[in-house]
């Protein structure tokens, strides 16, 4: 739909629907279209904005490393530029990272926060097992279609991709509509791996006085669930939500709850 400026790079973004603002952000490695499944039943009730992170689908490719702080504040820039005004905001993983950021950095414009898959960093953060970390790193070939397939069941709760075999075959489709960079994605890593081994955001949870709901797969291999634990004994007044035998992707393995339980926290009831 539309691109802003941003500190010499571009962030593309779409806003669908009417309502309170909704800003979904996406994980490591994932396009806007991350939210196929939120689209359409958050923006009955709202106006949801998704957008590509730096580097990412048609955003502008940047040749320079980056920070989770730069990207939660493209994401304050796009909020002040659209005038959204205090937002909600949603994040996964890498995009929970994002959106716990923005929240500390920019607190006038965040209302209410969902951390969904994510973790505070620093030294509390519980990794994944090695076997992940080679999958993700493991990027020779770039072949895109067989790395997406491998990532995505692996990091799925046990079975779920073999048994939905439409939804990694629209996961791939995503991959490939906006393919990514492997300079982009290490950027990413990067990113990520300094919010881990710094200090991430575990001291200053206590700061965050926004309502939250946390909510965490008790199967996900690649932020293992008492990341989300830690995160929601120490936001006061956080809510967790556990999705049993659920993995890294509640959006997507676990739909139609976690879409209900978004619009609840929200305020419009699950009917």
């Amino acid at each position: 739909m539309a691109s802003i400026q941003v500190r010499g790079h571009s962030i593309y973004y779409e806003t669908h629907g009417r309502g309170h603002p909704l800003v979904l952000i996406s994980g490591l490695g994932t396009s806007r279209l991350f939210w196929w499944k939120q689209l359409g039943p958050l923006s009955k009730h709202h106006r949801t904005i998704i957008l590509d992170n730096r580097g990412i689908g048609d955003s502008s490719r940047v040749n320079l490393p980056f920070s989770i702080t730069d990207m939660a504040d493209d994401v304050a820039d796009l909020i002040r530029t659209l005038n959204l005004g205090p937002s909600y905001v949603a994040g996964i993983s890498m995009g929970g990272f994002i959106a716990a950021t923005l929240t500390l950095r920019h607190p006038d414009l965040v209302r209410k926060l969902v951390l969904t898959s994510t973790s505070a960093g620093g030294a509390t953060h519980v990794g994944p097992g090695d076997d992940i970390l080679q999958l993700l790193m493991n990027t020779s070939g770039w072949d895109v279609e067989t790395y997406t397939r491998r990532v995505y069941t692996a990091i799925a709760g046990s079975g779920y991709m073999q048994k939905h075999p439409d939804d990694l075959s629209r996961i791939v489709r995503n991959a490939l509509e906006k393919p990514l960079s492997p300079e982009t994605y290490l950027y990413q890593l990067n990113a990520i791996n300094g919010y881990g081994n710094s200090a991430g955001i575990n001291r200053m949870l206590d700061q965050i006085s926004v309502p939250t709901l946390v909510i965490h797969g008790d199967q996900d291999p690649l932020v293992p669930y008492p990341n989300g634990q830690y995160l929601a004994a120490h936001i006061k007044g956080a809510i967790l939500l556990t999705y049993a035998g659920v993995g890294h992707l509640p959006p997507i393995e676990a739909t139609d709850r976690f879409n209900a339980d978004v619009l609840d926290f929200f305020g419009y009831g699950k009917s």
